[in-house]
Protein backbone atom coordinates (compact mmCIF):
# COMPACT_ATOMS: atom_id res chain seq x y z
CA UNK A 1 0.00 0.00 0.00
CA UNK A 2 1.29 3.55 -0.75
CA UNK A 3 1.86 5.59 1.98
CA UNK A 4 0.63 9.48 1.46
CA UNK A 5 2.19 11.67 3.47
CA UNK A 6 0.77 15.13 2.36
CA UNK A 7 -2.49 15.72 4.76
CA UNK A 8 -5.25 17.76 2.34
CA UNK A 9 -8.23 18.70 3.74
CA UNK A 10 -11.22 17.47 1.86
CA UNK A 11 -14.58 18.00 2.99
CA UNK A 12 -16.39 14.90 1.41
CA UNK A 13 -19.67 15.97 1.72
CA UNK A 14 -18.83 18.93 -0.60
CA UNK A 15 -17.58 15.42 -3.64
CA UNK A 16 -20.68 14.90 -6.04
CA UNK A 17 -22.00 11.84 -5.24
CA UNK A 18 -21.24 10.32 -8.33
CA UNK A 19 -17.85 11.29 -8.29
CA UNK A 20 -17.43 8.24 -5.55
CA UNK A 21 -16.12 4.79 -6.90
CA UNK A 22 -17.20 1.66 -5.70
CA UNK A 23 -14.22 1.41 -4.10
CA UNK A 24 -14.82 4.38 -2.22
CA UNK A 25 -18.17 3.48 -1.13
CA UNK A 26 -17.27 -0.02 0.24
CA UNK A 27 -14.46 1.37 2.38
CA UNK A 28 -17.00 3.90 3.42
CA UNK A 29 -19.07 1.46 4.64
CA UNK A 30 -16.94 -0.55 6.21
CA UNK A 31 -15.13 2.49 7.87
CA UNK A 32 -18.71 3.58 8.97
CA UNK A 33 -19.15 -0.21 10.49
CA UNK A 34 -16.11 -0.29 12.63
CA UNK A 35 -16.77 2.84 13.98
CA UNK A 36 -19.85 1.44 14.98
CA UNK A 37 -18.99 -1.40 16.71
CA UNK A 38 -16.46 0.84 18.36
CA UNK A 39 -18.36 2.90 19.76
CA UNK A 40 -20.54 0.08 21.37
CA UNK A 41 -17.22 -1.31 22.71
CA UNK A 42 -16.56 1.68 24.07
CA UNK A 43 -20.11 2.46 25.68
CA UNK A 44 -18.85 -1.37 27.58
CA UNK A 45 -15.77 -0.68 28.41
CA UNK A 46 -17.46 2.57 30.04
CA UNK A 47 -19.64 0.44 32.00
CA UNK A 48 -17.33 -2.01 32.85
CA UNK A 49 -14.96 0.68 33.90
CA UNK A 50 -17.54 2.53 35.94
CA UNK A 51 -18.00 -0.71 38.43
CA UNK A 52 -21.67 0.13 38.87
CA UNK A 53 -22.70 -2.72 37.48
CA UNK A 54 -24.89 -5.40 38.99
CA UNK A 55 -24.35 -9.46 38.78
CA UNK A 56 -24.86 -10.30 34.85
CA UNK A 57 -24.70 -6.97 33.59
CA UNK A 58 -20.89 -7.55 32.02
CA UNK A 59 -22.24 -10.34 29.77
CA UNK A 60 -25.98 -8.62 29.48
CA UNK A 61 -24.33 -5.52 27.91
CA UNK A 62 -21.94 -7.36 25.61
CA UNK A 63 -22.50 -5.71 22.10
CA UNK A 64 -23.72 -7.95 19.61
CA UNK A 65 -21.13 -9.36 16.91
CA UNK A 66 -18.36 -9.00 19.68
CA UNK A 67 -15.53 -11.30 19.86
CA UNK A 68 -15.93 -14.54 21.40
CA UNK A 69 -12.44 -13.93 23.29
CA UNK A 70 -14.50 -10.61 24.79
CA UNK A 71 -17.44 -12.87 25.61
CA UNK A 72 -15.37 -15.53 27.57
CA UNK A 73 -13.52 -12.67 29.40
CA UNK A 74 -16.57 -10.97 30.75
CA UNK A 75 -17.95 -14.59 31.78
CA UNK A 76 -14.67 -15.38 33.42
CA UNK A 77 -15.00 -11.48 35.13
CA UNK A 78 -18.63 -11.99 36.44
CA UNK A 79 -17.20 -15.29 37.98
CA UNK A 80 -14.15 -13.80 39.98
CA UNK A 81 -17.00 -11.29 41.38
CA UNK A 82 -19.25 -14.49 42.47
CA UNK A 83 -21.36 -14.30 39.88
CA UNK A 84 -23.90 -17.50 39.33
CA UNK A 85 -23.92 -19.64 36.17
CA UNK A 86 -27.64 -19.46 36.57
CA UNK A 87 -27.70 -15.14 36.48
CA UNK A 88 -24.98 -15.82 33.79
CA UNK A 89 -26.63 -18.30 31.79
CA UNK A 90 -30.30 -16.52 32.23
CA UNK A 91 -28.08 -13.20 30.62
CA UNK A 92 -26.74 -15.03 27.59
CA UNK A 93 -30.49 -16.64 27.06
CA UNK A 94 -28.79 -20.49 27.82
CA UNK A 95 -29.33 -22.99 30.65
CA UNK A 96 -26.84 -22.30 33.61
CA UNK A 97 -25.20 -25.84 32.74
CA UNK A 98 -25.16 -24.86 29.34
CA UNK A 99 -22.98 -21.46 30.34
CA UNK A 100 -20.38 -23.24 32.52
CA UNK A 101 -19.79 -26.38 29.85
CA UNK A 102 -18.67 -23.76 27.45
CA UNK A 103 -16.59 -21.15 29.73
CA UNK A 104 -16.24 -23.11 33.03
CA UNK A 105 -12.63 -24.41 31.10
CA UNK A 106 -11.91 -20.89 30.44
CA UNK A 107 -12.89 -19.73 34.25
CA UNK A 108 -10.39 -22.67 35.41
CA UNK A 109 -7.62 -21.81 33.18
CA UNK A 110 -8.05 -18.11 34.52
CA UNK A 111 -7.59 -19.08 37.79
CA UNK A 112 -4.92 -21.03 38.09
CA UNK A 113 -2.56 -18.17 35.67
CA UNK A 114 0.25 -16.53 37.30
CA UNK A 115 2.34 -13.71 37.31
CA UNK A 116 4.91 -15.52 35.02
CA UNK A 117 1.70 -16.55 32.81
CA UNK A 118 -0.13 -13.49 32.36
CA UNK A 119 0.81 -9.75 31.13
CA UNK A 120 -2.44 -8.72 32.98
CA UNK A 121 -0.97 -10.17 36.47
CA UNK A 122 2.46 -8.95 35.63
CA UNK A 123 1.54 -5.55 34.87
CA UNK A 124 -2.24 -5.05 35.99
CA UNK A 125 -1.20 -1.19 36.70
CA UNK A 126 0.08 -0.36 33.20
CA UNK A 127 -2.57 -2.13 31.71
CA UNK A 128 -5.31 0.05 34.10
CA UNK A 129 -3.71 2.93 32.69
CA UNK A 130 -4.24 2.20 29.20
CA UNK A 131 -8.08 1.35 29.96
CA UNK A 132 -8.09 4.45 31.61
CA UNK A 133 -6.71 6.24 28.53
CA UNK A 134 -9.28 4.83 26.55
CA UNK A 135 -12.19 5.35 29.02
CA UNK A 136 -11.18 8.31 29.50
CA UNK A 137 -10.55 10.16 26.29
CA UNK A 138 -12.38 10.97 23.49
CA UNK A 139 -10.10 9.81 20.81
CA UNK A 140 -9.56 6.25 22.33
CA UNK A 141 -8.12 5.07 19.01
CA UNK A 142 -4.44 5.26 19.16
CA UNK A 143 -1.87 3.77 16.78
CA UNK A 144 -3.47 4.48 13.92
CA UNK A 145 -0.81 4.71 10.83
CA UNK A 146 -1.65 8.48 9.91
CA UNK A 147 -3.83 9.63 11.81
CA UNK A 148 -5.38 11.25 8.43
CA UNK A 149 -9.62 11.25 7.73
CA UNK A 150 -11.00 8.65 5.34
CA UNK A 151 -12.07 11.14 3.17
CA UNK A 152 -8.02 12.39 2.20
CA UNK A 153 -7.62 8.93 0.64
CA UNK A 154 -10.84 8.54 -1.20
CA UNK A 155 -10.84 8.01 -4.75
CA UNK A 156 -12.75 10.33 -5.31
CA UNK A 157 -10.50 13.23 -3.87
CA UNK A 158 -8.13 12.03 -6.25
CA UNK A 159 -8.30 15.44 -7.58
CA UNK A 160 -7.93 17.93 -4.63
CA UNK A 161 -5.30 15.46 -3.14
CA UNK A 162 -2.91 14.90 -6.48
CA UNK A 163 -3.23 10.83 -4.89
CA UNK A 164 -2.67 8.51 -7.84
CA UNK A 165 -5.79 5.96 -7.94
CA UNK A 166 -3.99 3.66 -9.87
CA UNK A 167 -1.08 3.27 -8.05
CA UNK A 168 -2.94 3.19 -4.98
CA UNK A 169 -5.22 -0.10 -6.43
CA UNK A 170 -2.13 -1.43 -7.83
CA UNK A 171 -0.47 -1.32 -4.23
CA UNK A 172 -3.51 -2.48 -2.77
CA UNK A 173 -3.52 -5.52 -4.93
CA UNK A 174 -0.12 -5.92 -4.93
CA UNK A 175 1.01 -5.45 -8.02
CA UNK A 176 3.92 -3.16 -8.61
CA UNK A 177 3.00 0.39 -9.08
CA UNK A 178 5.67 0.66 -11.62
CA UNK A 179 7.28 -1.02 -14.12
CA UNK A 180 10.99 0.04 -12.22
CA UNK A 181 9.48 -1.50 -9.05
CA UNK A 182 8.99 -5.07 -10.61
CA UNK A 183 10.97 -7.78 -8.74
Amino acid sequence: MTIEIDTVQVDPEQLPADSFTESDIARIQLVNLIESAASRLGVYAQMVGEDLARAGDYVRALPRGVDASVITQAVITERVRGTSWETIGEALRMSATDAEEKWGAAEATWSRASRATTVYRKNPGGYAASADRYITTDKPYVGTSTRRPLSASLDAAAHLTGRDVAAADRAFAGTPACTHCAP
